[in-house]
């Protein structure tokens, strides 16, 4: 018996007629936070058509590409440390098939192709899609007085519309070059 393999996704920039799934597929991928601590997740809104736009505009808004179907989506905005990673959403029947780790390659190379200090992010500490997936990405942790005024607003903000600052945490991976990746 032969397995099936999915062959890599094919990641590109959004194209306009891209914009109008994407709130279905994060919708649809949300549902994973049903019977967690973060299932506000799954009941929430959907990021705005005219932030998935800005970010198009961009030329930060990535999607996959299977067969001609997008099956997930990142998107990011530049601040003063690098580059914003906001949201990443893979449609439930992608997952588990390197889709979220090709969108965040492309994000993590696009950023340092255009001299970003360093990639962040916030997400969940404890879940295993979240924190623990990107630390395998070589994202760490930052906290207190280290932590960036960006990721601090972006906690606060998150912490003021209902998510647990508990559960919440800032993630930096840096872009410059350091011996080990020589």
């Amino acid at each position: 018996m032969i397995a099936s393999v999915m062959a890599s996704p094919r990641i590109r920039l959004a194209a306009m007629a891209d914009v109008s799934a994407l709130p279905r597929i994060e919708a649809a991928a949300a549902r994973l936070f049903i019977g967690t601590h973060a299932e506000s997740v799954a009941t929430g809104p959907t990021t705005a058509i005219n932030t998935l736009l800005r970010a198009r505009r961009a030329g930060l808004l990535w999607v996959a590409d299977h067969q001609g179907a997008v099956s997930g989506f990142l998107f990011g905005e530049r601040c003063p440390e690098g580059l914003y990673l906001q949201e990443m959403s893979v449609a439930p029947e992608a997952q588990r098939q390197g889709i979220g780790k090709a969108l965040m390659q492309t994000a993590i190379d696009h950023g340092r192709a255009n001299g970003a200090a360093a990639i962040l992010l916030t997400t969940d500490r404890i879940l295993p899609w979240n924190a623990p997936f990107y630390a395998r990405l070589g994202f760490a942790i930052i906290e207190g007085a280290a932590m960036p005024k960006t990721l601090r607003q972006r906690l606060d903000h998150q912490s003021a519309h209902g998510m647990d600052a508990a559960h919440r945490c800032a993630m930096v991976l840096s872009c410059k070059l350091t011996p080990n990746r020589l």
